[in-house]
């Protein structure tokens, strides 16, 4: 008999207890502070585009040129466009405009060539120039600079005609020296970024040339939010959003991302970004006390939105409520850009294997047959073979090989041997200590702690776990249901069960979660809710045995016996062996259980 134990991980003995209900996994978000609404910048709202690369061009935001005509005024705009923060103080313009001038004489020039800019600008001034008595700047969110932009996007090197022999502001020429040193430093800076931006071109055109995935893993951009009419907690929410996305996404497959969301993303990610087949953006829409949520997917190849998902709701709803509307958002665009991703790569290549064995691993121990469990275990091991990269990519691989015995136990398609246990045991307790930050490897591994080995405290702290780490998670959740119906808290279970249901609405194995919510309700007595999840689990997957079970069951207590009777001949065709009562207890794992069970008394009638 098998009888070793598994010793608590070391991050489980110093991690905080966490305790469930229906509010504690909740984005807390405080109300607006201020009633007080700003515009964020568009793609739209720029009245100013400076052109620093190659001969300097000014134009207004709808591409009509405008004429800065003195040079002084133009290297102003040139030298607070190229400002980290676009604003430059008065005595540093000084020093590099009238560096041979008294303090007297250069402040009045000063003020001459911010008089001409203002003039030249017209109706654009007010908006783009930002100038106090101290500084002078420009308004980032109204101005555009494209050697600021290629930065952000690389495919705009490319469509702007630029390249690596493009100079920095050419031919422009004030005839200061402190002008001329600050102006050979920038083009050498400029150089480095444009031969870096150039360099990638070659990969981007093999990529599109070929179809194939270049890299053993996804490559995936994030642009800067857009954020119209709120304010710094709708930053927060717009960059919260798509990073919890993002890890949704990490969890399931290799993913390299690229965060171009700040202004000063590194060289190195700018070119590598050149690569990446799909770019991510959320924007945050505040109209009054009405908001909108949409994320965006670009296709780089096509230079085209691929598809964008938007969800609308009141500032009430969204600080206040327990934030299953986020979670679903969350959830479903983590769904929809899985399929996105997945349907870029070849299917029957061995060198991508390794990019989608997880997710469809995991689809495939769902079809619930001999010849998918077999499937899903061999693509397991393609992946393993395919020398897939370490990390939470590779714990993946491993929980759900793990997850797999449960299937095997779990629907009696076969059993599990003193050696496979011991395995299994061993592989265990080495993806706990490893790598306890997939909440996916996490519920696949709390499972089988519980379901297979019946060591119920640890697997449900391991779930715990998982849904305290990842709160828009389905799996974890569905996982942590059936963990609260082995332990007999149907209620809590059924909790649970409804968050899944409502998380994994879009998920490929939601009939799966559906199942589980007609379990819990089954068992906590809500036969109604139970009679509905269980129709809504087989109309997505007929076969399903589980939900045939309690979908009988739940009829049956509700007195409609045709229905439960038809119910019936449905699951006996599928698995014959059910009408023998010892083959009942074992399905609904009552071996010991009275037969005042409701379980039972409900079942018995259709049974004779």
């Amino acid at each position: 008999m098998f009888v070793a134990k598994f010793p608590v991980p070391k991050w489980l003995e110093t991690a905080t207890q966490y305790h469930f209900d229906d509010h504690s996994d909740c984005l807390q978000i405080d109300p607006l502070e201020s009633a007080t609404m700003t515009g964020a910048r568009t793609e739209t709202s720029h009245v100013l585009r400076l052109y620093l690369a190659g001969p300097m061009r000014v134009t207004d935001g709808q591409g009509q040129k405008l004429v800065i005509r003195g040079r002084k005024a133009q290297a102003l705009l040139a030298l607070t466009a190229l400002a980290p923060q676009m604003h430059r103080t008065r005595v540093w313009l000084r020093d590099k405009l009238w560096s041979q001038s008294d303090e007297t004489r250069s402040s009045t020039s000063l003020r001459q060539s911010l008089f001409e800019l203002r003039r030249d600008l017209g109706a654009q001034a007010g908006s783009a120039l930002d100038i106090n008595a101290d500084t002078v700047g420009l308004n980032p969110d109204r101005v555009w600079v494209d050697v600021t932009e290629v930065q952000r996007d690389a495919a705009l090197f490319s469509r702007l005609g630029l390249n690596e022999d493009t100079e920095l502001l050419e031919g422009f020429d004030i005839g200061d020296p402190e002008f001329e040193d600050w102006l050979q430093a920038a083009r050498f800076d400029w150089t480095d970024t444009a031969e870096a931006l150039a360099a990638v071109r070659p990969a981007r055109l093999l990529l599109s040339e070929t179809g194939r995935a270049i890299s053993d893993r996804f490559c995936l951009a994030l642009m800067r939010g857009v954020v119209q009419g709120g304010d710094e907690m709708s930053h927060h929410l717009s960059d919260f959003l798509t990073e919890r996305i993002v890890d949704n996404i990490r969890e399931l497959m290799p993913v390299q991302v690229i965060d171009l969301r700040s202004r000063t993303a590194a060289i190195e990610d700018l070119a590598e970004s050149a690569e990446a087949e799909f770019f991510c953006r959320m924007r945050v829409l505040c109209i009054g006390r009405n908001v909108t949520l949409t994320f965006f997917v670009y296709r780089s190849s096509q230079l085209a939105i691929e598809w964008t998902q938007s969800i609308q709701c009141t500032l009430e709803e969204l600080h206040h409520a327990d934030n299953l509307l986020l979670q679903g958002f969350v959830a479903q665009n983590t769904d929809r850009l899985a399929k996105t991703l997945l349907s870029h790569i070849p299917a029957d290549s061995d060198e991508t294997i390794a990019l989608r064995a997880g997710h469809t691993a995991m689809n495939l121990l769902f079809r619930l047959d001999d010849d998918a469990l077999d499937q899903a275990i061999a693509l397991l091991d393609k992946a393993e073979a395919a020398n897939l990269s370490g990390g939470t990519a590779h714990s993946l691989i491993a929980g759900l090989r793990a997850y797999a015995a449960s299937f095997a136990v779990g629907e009696n398609l076969g059993s599990l041997g003193m050696d496979e246990r011991l395995r299994l045991h061993d592989l265990i307790n080495t993806q706990l200590e490893d790598n306890p930050f997939n909440a996916i490897t996490l519920a696949c591994l709390g499972h089988v702690i519980g379901y297979v080995f019946q060591e119920h405290d640890l697997a449900g702290k391991v779930l715990e776990r998982a849904v305290a780490l990842n709160p828009s998670q389905a799996f974890a959740w569905d996982h942590l249901a059936l963990h609260k119906l082995y332990t007999g808290d149907y209620d809590t279970a059924l909790r649970h069960a409804q968050r899944a249901t409502q998380l994994g609405a879009f998920s490929p194995i939601s009939y799966s979660y559906d199942t589980t919510l007609a379990m819990a309700a089954t068992l906590a007595g809500d036969y109604t809710r139970a009679t509905l999840a269980g129709r809504s689990a087989l109309q997505k997957q007929p076969r399903y045995k589980a939900a045939l079970r309690y979908l009988m069951v739940a009829q049956s207590a509700t007195g409609q016996r045709l229905a439960a009777e038809e119910t019936r001949t449905r699951l006996l065709h599928l698995d014959p062996d059910f009408a023998d009562p010892q083959v009942q207890l074992l399905r609904f794992g009552l071996r010991d259980a009275p037969v005042s069970h409701p379980l039972l008394r409900n079942l018995k009638p259709l049974m004779e």
